[in-house]
């Protein structure tokens, strides 16, 4: 459909002739399809209120500039230059030059090129540029000038991406669909291949085409070099339907159920994803990664562990293994702390029987409170981390940790004299015998108390200590003076009920 207007110069019919253009540019946008030719561009140009005669839009450019985009254009259109009008110039700052030249894949290199941006009316049809401020650069947006269908792209490029789909989807040639293909500009080999995250490498373009196929309902999509010699497959989208090798599910399984303390019977495996990751950084789910391209091959799946989604990455050959550190496996508690603390415990208890039973945010006023400390300075350096609970057999502790669990405490040997906590050692070494190593023990929980005690008529408060104290394997309770010269055996009952005074004076 064709339509010809004549714009009306006098202002009293100005806001007529608006309306009756508006109707009729809005009837041409519905009926036929002319969404191509009634473009922003195109609608400025009819319409009185917006009408930017080719002077007027020119003179915002250097002479030098305005002339050699209109000759540009007439040259491309092989039509005189007095029939080129630019309709609208803006300034602008394009990040680089891939940028500039229109690339659809550009990597975030900052080299920036100050110039403008112009759209030229070419035959009715809004042709967008770029040109930089010297005049010296010029592009013009191919999807603006020529628009190519599916059916333009070569035969042998359909062809190629079709039997493509069909080895990969297990289907007939004729069951392939092609919904879309577009030609666009890669900035670099990187690009053309899906990377996540490419080197800020010199702008080296690659024309070609961005492919969207469907088969069997799943949509593939491929990256396809001018030349049709690389026809590539965006691993994030479209994936080979490949069940992952039972040798890598067990794996994932095993390590969930170590982490869980829960057999690998009760876990399920809900999804998994064949995927490409580009580098190490982000196979490890990195947040700031370097922008290398070294991809690793390998799945993406999900382990239903109780109500929880706990996601993993594990690479082909089974040598790499990675779980998402923003996962909440226990209250909020991050996996990297979760990994501290069972490490630590694991080692302590020698056992892999380790369950985290509660997990709490805390904010310490300073290490010394961190470290389990009393009578701490009254400074203020505040300490984020967590309060976890563990459990192992019949012992159970609690740890303090920073945030990242680069930092794990949870022997309170130091709240003790020294006399006290080595008299208390002895004592269990001496009972437990051999098996007992005084350096394997824990003070787990340390309480103070007064105790008034009379010799005649001389009476006077003694401060005495409570404690649980743990091999990781048993625990003991024990009270002592002091200066641990009356240390006496007591239940760990009677230890976790006692009232905690805490002493002014030591």
């Amino acid at each position: 459909m064709k339509l010809t207007f004549s714009v009306m110069a006098k202002s009293s019919c100005n806001v007529f002739s608006k309306r009756l253009i508006s109707s009729f540019v809005g009837s041409a946008l519905i009926v036929g399809g002319a969404t191509s030719i009634w473009s922003e561009a195109a609608i400025a140009q009819v319409s009185p209120s917006n009408t930017t005669p080719q002077a007027q839009a020119a003179n915002q450019l250097p002479a030098s500039v305005s002339r050699r985009i209109v000759q540009d254009a007439a040259q491309r259109s092989r039509v005189a230059t007095n029939q080129i009008q630019i309709s609208r110039v803006t300034e602008r700052t394009f990040g680089n030059a891939c940028v500039f030249e229109f690339g659809n894949r550009c990597t975030p290199l900052n080299e920036p090129i100050a110039g403008w941006e112009v759209m030229v009316s070419v035959k009715g049809q809004p042709w967008r540029y770029h040109v930089d401020r010297a005049g010296m650069q010029l592009a013009l947006d191919p999807l603006t000038a020529t628009p190519t269908p599916v059916s333009t792209m070569p035969g042998s490029h359909i062809d190629a991406v079709i039997m493509d789909v069909s080895r990969r989807a297990k289907v007939a040639p004729t069951a392939v669909q092609i919904l879309q293909a577009k030609p666009v500009s890669f900035s670099n080999p990187c690009m053309l291949h899906f990377g996540e995250y490419c080197q800020n490498r010199p702008f080296s373009p690659i024309a070609g085409y961005e492919v969207m196929a469907q088969a069997n309902g799943q949509t593939w999509r491929y990256n396809v070099d001018r030349p049709g010699t690389r026809v590539i497959l965006d691993p994030r989208v479209a994936t080979t339907p490949t069940v992952m090798p039972t040798a890598l599910q067990s794996r994932i399984l095993a390590d969930a159920a170590t982490r869980a303390g829960v057999p690998a019977t009760s876990l399920q495996l809900t999804q998994t994803t064949q995927r490409t990751f580009s580098n190490a950084c982000v196979f490890g789910f990195g947040e700031m990664c370097p922008m290398i391209y070294q991809p690793i091959e390998g799945w993406e799946t999900v382990v239903r562990v109780r109500d929880q989604a706990w996601t993993y990455r594990i690479d082909r050959a089974g040598t790499q293994i990675a779980i998402d550190p923003r996962l909440t496996t226990t209250g909020r508690l991050p996996i990297s702390v979760e990994n501290a603390v069972r490490q630590n415990a694991q080692t302590w208890t020698n056992s892999p029987t380790v369950q985290i039973v509660a997990a709490k945010a805390q904010t310490w006023g300073n290490n010394c409170a961190f470290n389990f400390g009393r009578l701490c300075p009254a400074n203020f350096q505040p300490l984020e981390g967590w309060v976890v609970q563990v459990r192992s057999g019949d012992v159970e502790w609690t740890y303090h940790t920073n945030k990242d669990g680069s930092q794990v405490v949870m022997d309170r040997r130091g709240l003790l004299p020294t006399k006290v906590a080595d008299a208390i050692g002895r004592e269990i070494a001496k009972g437990g015998g051999p098996s007992v190593q005084t350096n394997s023990l824990r003070f787990l929980e340390v309480k103070e108390q007064t105790k008034r005690t009379c010799f005649l008529f001389n009476c006077r408060n003694e401060l005495h200590y409570l404690t649980i104290v743990s091999n990781g394997r048993q625990q003991w309770g024990y009270q002592s003076d002091d200066q641990g010269r009356r240390v006496e055996p007591v239940s760990v009952a009677q230890v976790r009920q006692a009232k905690d005074e805490v002493v002014s004076q030591r």
